[in-house]
């Protein structure tokens, strides 16, 4: 099953790791320095409803139409070209592969180690934790050949 801590966890390793090879973002959102580690507000926002249960419903935005009537969608990818669509789909299947089967304790576990982004920020006492702190992170991970 895949909770809030889950795809909190997940998409943050995706765009860290899409940070680290392709130097851009994989998401467009900040990611904040929460308690529990680095949060996408918006993606929190479009799952707090189940809080530390199963999600078992796509995510929906809701948008007035030109009618008038408020309406729903799925978010999709938009915008991008077909390679990069296929490069970030491969990234987060190999995310899936990599830290899917985790329990939530271990991914959190892994988010707070002592030299991670998110540690550094939370002694700092800064609210986002920056692109660049994350990339260096990451590519530092690959250089360390993890």
């Amino acid at each position: 099953p895949l909770t809030q801590i889950n795809i909190q966890k997940l998409v943050y390793f995706a765009h860290g790791w899409h940070l680290a090879f392709k130097h851009t973002s994989l998401i467009q959102e900040p990611i904040e320095a929460w308690k529990y580690g680095p949060v996408v507000r918006r993606l929190y926002d479009a799952f707090k409803y189940f809080g530390s249960s199963p999600i078992t419903e796509k995510a929906t935005e809701w948008y007035m139409s030109p009618e008038g009537r408020l309406t729903s969608k799925v978010p999709n990818l938009e915008g991008i070209s077909e390679e990069d669509d296929l490069y970030a789909r491969s990234l987060v299947d190999s995310i899936w592969k990599k830290y899917g089967t985790l329990e939530p304790f271990k991914l959190v576990e892994i988010t707070h180690l002592p030299e991670s982004p998110w540690t550094k920020a939370i002694q700092e006492r800064k609210n986002v934790i920056s692109n660049g702190e994350i990339e260096q992170y990451f590519s530092g991970l690959i250089q360390q050949g993890q």
